[in-house]
This record gives structure tokens, C-alpha cells and sequence, in this order.
């Protein structure tokens, strides 16, 4: 918990109005998206699980040319059998804006993302009358991604953005849309 918030702590230092000469907080946003998860079972097999996910994000500006800071919040959960699985990831992302023409800006990207992983177990009658076994774990995990964004007008952005997450046990694989709103 005390490394949740220790990275909390650190991107909103990234978010503050003072923060490098080219951040400036350009945009915030959501999107909903599909999740494919496998998580290793630490006996050779894995467990693929897919779900639903919930994202938020700000635009932070440009660090350097053509590459911007994108931090953003997702959740998803999914249940299969009696096996329940969420992960909370709180992410720093930089995007690298392909120069294109038109409204469709296409972007590959990466970034490192804490993740809190819980799982829950739900035993039958079987094992000394049932119950529910669950654990929390928490790992660092690299963000590969790409995707576009599509101006639809000068206040709301629609993104689309496939990601691949490398977070030891339990990689996952998303793909997200939504909208940015500018804010100046």
C-alpha cells in the first residue's frame, strides 16, 4: 500500500501546473475497453481470463518534440468459474505522435505502470465446508502501445488504443476508446 501511494504521490507531482517547461495540463478523458488477461499459476499452466475495463487519462503536453505525457488511471475486472480478478494500475505513458495529415493522429507508445492485482477464490463445499480464499499482489509492469487519436471538433478528441501490459505473473493485453476533452 505504502508503494500505491508513494506513485499516487508521484504523478500528481507530474500533473502539477508547475511541472517542466513544456507540461501543461492540455486535456483530460475516459474510455471504456476489453481486457485479456493470462495469469500464471505458478505450476507451469495459466489461467486466461477476458473483461471489461475503465480508464482515465490526462494530456500533459509535449516533453520533447512530437512525444507527449499521457498518466492515466484504468480498472477492470473479470470473473471465470469461481475465480475473481481486478487489477487498479496507475500508469506514465509518453506517446509518440506520428506526423500525419488530416484529423486521425496515429501514436506508438510506452510507459511503466504499478499495478494492484486481487484475486478470489471461491472453494466449494468440498474443502472443510467451503469458503473464499484471496490474495493482493502488486507489481511494475511496462506499457507497449499504440493508437490514434481523431479530433472531432476543437473541444472533444476520440482515442482508440490497443495496449500490451508486461507485469511479471499476470500480462494482459486491452484495447480501449474514448474521449478527450481540451481544456485550453
Amino acid at each position: 500500500m505504502k508503494k500505491f501511494f508513494g506513485i499516487s504521490i508521484l504523478l500528481l507531482g507530474l500533473v502539477s501546473p508547475g511541472y517542466g517547461q513544456g507540461l501543461v495540463f492540455k486535456g483530460i478523458g475516459g474510455g471504456l475497453g476489453f481486457i485479456a488477461a493470462s495469469m500464471d499459476n505458478g505450476n507451469g499452466s495459466s489461467t486466461s481470463l477476458s473483461g471489461f475495463l475503465l480508464a482515465a487519462h490526462a494530456d500533459l503536453g509535449e516533453i520533447a518534440k512530437d512525444i507527449s505525457l499521457i498518466p492515466d488511471i484504468t480498472y477492470w475486472g473479470t470473473k471465470k468459474n469461481s475465480l475473481k480478478l481486478s487489477d487498479f494500475g496507475v500508469n506514465a505513458n509518453a506517446h509518440y505522435n506520428i506526423v500525419a495529415r488530416g484529423p486521425f493522429k496515429p501514436y506508438v507508445g510506452a510507459g511503466l505502470g504499478y499495478n494492484s492485482l486481487r484475486s478470489e477464490l471461491t472453494l466449494g463445499g468440498v474443502i472443510a465446508g467451503g469458503g473464499t480464499a484471496s490474495s493482493s499482489v502488486s507489481r511494475l509492469g511496462i506499457n507497449l502501445l499504440a493508437g490514434g487519436n481523431y479530433k472531432l471538433n476543437e473541444m472533444w478528441t476520440f482515442i482508440i488504443e490497443p495496449r500490451y501490459v508486461l507485469a511479471s505473473d499476470f500480462n494482459h493485453f486491452a484495447v480501449k476508446a474514448g474521449l478527450t476533452y481540451a481544456l485550453n
